[in-house]
């Protein structure tokens, strides 16, 4: 049986979304937005684990979305990790913020949105987290789109070169500048592409894949905003092979979350 037939049956091989929300998001309705929908949700798709940093974090009072992403970590071992979100607007609690949640266990590295909080990845209020990662080899999830002034792909570019030690995913693969995305894949061993939002583009995860290697390749989905069975669909139905699929699914994932866990031991 093949792995799309496995996974049409109900099966298939573990996946891991390592780019997860959750809670309500203002004044639209997200039906798995809790955290048991989610862990239902999850059941149903064949997640083993995603990586999460709440809409709350990101959109509202930092400091209480970090505690309620700390709090699922806690109730949810192993099926939820977590993002310290950091807000560049509030640069005197970044330090706090980072000694409060990157070493706890289930922590896994940074979530960054420089778009919603319209400050560029490359900016002073950044810095002492990207140093941060950088002296720790840490993960750092940022939001990226196009050729965006605050994360996009020229942005990103400067950041990969000036710290190459950061395992970077970019969220959303710098939406649209796909040629200028997969280069960075390609030449920067610490660059990843994330699919969410992505996924979608006919043709895409074969170029990400002939270009850039099913090794530099993490699947996301945004989840709760999109269902991630139908995000497994987009990579078992590309022209591909089984091996690339499960480097997509689950084995990079697996192996950046291995990483950043022994850290933490």
């Amino acid at each position: 049986m093949t792995l799309r037939d496995a996974f049409l049956e109900g099966g298939g091989c573990p996946v891991i979304d390592a780019h997860a929300h959750m809670g309500p998001f203002r004044s639209i309705y997200l039906p798995e937005a809790s955290r048991e929908r989610m862990i239902a949700g999850m059941e149903r798709a064949g997640i083993e684990a995603i990586i999460v940093s709440p809409h709350d974090a990101l959109f509202g009072d930092t400091r209480e979305g970090n505690a309620q992403m700390l709090d699922a970590v806690q109730a949810c071992p192993g099926r939820i990790y977590g993002y310290c979100t950091i807000h560049p607007g509030y640069p005197r609690e970044t330090e706090s913020e980072l000694d409060r949640y990157l070493h706890q266990p289930g922590v896994v590295g940074v979530k960054i949105h420089p778009t919603s909080h319209e400050y560029p990845v490359d900016g002073l209020n950044y810095a002492p987290v990207l140093e941060r990662l950088e002296a720790e080899g840490g993960l750092l999830l940022s939001h990226t789109w196009g050729n965006d002034n605050f994360c996009g792909a020229a942005k990103m570019r400067l950041v990969a070169e000036r710290y190459p030690n950061i395992r970077l995913l970019l969220g959303h693969s710098c939406y649209g500048a796909w040629t200028e995305a997969i280069a960075l894949a390609a030449e920067f061993p610490n660059v990843y592409l994330e699919l969410t939002a992505a996924a979608h583009v006919y043709g895409l995860i074969e170029w990400m894949c002939r270009e850039a290697g099913s090794r530099k390749v993490v699947f996301g989905t945004d989840y709760p905003w999109f269902d991630p069975a139908v995000y497994i669909g987009f990579v078992t139905f590309a022209h591909i092979d089984e091996e690339a699929m499960r480097n997509i699914l689950y084995t990079n994932a697996r192996t950046l979350l291995d990483e950043q866990l022994a850290k933490r031991k």
